[in-house]
């Protein structure tokens, strides 16, 4: 990402952030005596922790603390007091989060640890702190990017690549490590009776299949498709792994879906098609599939579903990953070792 590109997104990220505090309810409550009849309406603990943050009432913060607050409690958007306080640039409220047992590696729901948003920022003395206090510098965000990927300086960056070094930290293998999971988590559900690769996540609704649709990862997206599981599954918007691959402009990914058969006539929750919100690339194929919307089976093994050249996916799959990573909803963890025990596999 070049410098430009990361300031633009960093502002833009900025002014969406400071617009939602503009209109959230944390901003608009007020220690000013209310009328009987507005005294009904209560603030949630989180929210008035946050303003009490915001404020940089370090004896109210210590006050709800001792009464059982969260001190890792979010927002709307995923972000904490400790996000917000990098965001602010309050160096003093972000020392005394910390010390006080806030998660320096917590994502807010794009993946941005308090770093992240401190590197976007540019507030050199704020990152040195955060990476003094455990600040993980291989955390990728929702679009596959490090802290550094983010840095809107040149000082910035400087000061982050250094720890990346003295930590020896591969970056590639750090943006690539999602992908890496899920394709090893793939093999094993192939090779099993579990049905986890159908499970959706708890909070979006997603699936495994979504998430590889939306990333392009598509040995993993390849190993799904031969699976066991439900490939027009909704999310909690309505959009099915064919929405997800349109949307973020993944189109082998696309391609993989209807080469596969999936359910091109599937509407999200707001009435819309795949191709509705396909990028411009992507709507020739989704058009000409819907002309070509013959009956067909259901789905396909994956030694029938090829890449846009040709190549069969099989025959790849061990291949080293180079598909960049884009936008997703849901956070993709690896199995530990008590599960694995848990997933049998089948004799060969």
């Amino acid at each position: 990402m070049s410098m430009d590109n990361r300031n633009t997104s960093a502002l833009f990220k900025r002014a969406e952030q400071l617009k939602r505090w503009e209109e959230s309810e944390t901003n608009k409550h007020s220690g000013t005596p209310k009328s009987p009849s507005m005294r009904r309406i209560k603030f949630s603990s989180g929210c008035i922790f946050l303003a009490a943050c915001v404020a940089g009432d370090k004896d109210e913060v210590s006050r709800l603390l001792e009464t059982g607050a969260d001190i890792d409690t979010a927002n709307v958007d995923g972000l904490t007091a400790l996000h917000q306080a990098c965001i602010d640039d309050n160096l003093d409220m972000v020392e005394f989060l910390v010390q006080n047992g806030a998660d320096v590696n917590r994502k807010d729901n794009e993946g941005w640890t308090p770093l992240h948003a401190t590197s976007s920022c540019g507030f050199l003395s704020i990152a040195r702190y955060l990476i003094e206090s455990g600040a993980d510098l291989a955390s990728i965000n929702s679009d596959g990017e490090l802290a550094l990927d983010l840095a809107c300086s040149d000082a910035m960056e400087d000061l982050i690549q250094r720890h990346i070094d003295e930590q020896g930290i591969d970056c590639e293998d750090a943006r690539q490590a999602e992908e890496k999971i899920m394709l090893n988590d793939a093999k094993r559900w192939l090779r099993s009776d579990s049905t986890d690769c159908d499970k959706p996540h708890p909070k979006t609704g997603a699936t495994a299949c979504h998430v590889a649709a939306a990333k392009g990862y598509g040995k993993v997206l390849a190993l799904l498709l031969d699976g066991r599981g439900d490939f027009d599954k909704q999310d909690v918007d309505g959009w099915t792994p064919l929405h997800a691959a349109a949307y973020w402009g993944q189109k082998e990914a696309v391609q993989m879906l209807l080469n596969a058969n999936v359910d091109i006539d599937v509407q999200n929750y707001s009435g819309q098609y795949a191709i509705d919100i396909a990028q411009k690339d992507i709507v020739p194929l989704l058009d000409e599939a819907r002309k070509n919307n013959l009956k067909r089976p259901k789905r396909r093994p994956a030694s029938q579903i090829r890449y846009g050249g040709g190549m069969r996916i099989t025959d790849t799959i061990e291949n080293s990953i180079e598909t960049p990573t884009k936008v997703i909803r849901v956070e993709v963890k690896p199995i530990d070792s008590k599960e694995k025990e848990e997933v049998p596999e089948k004799e060969n």
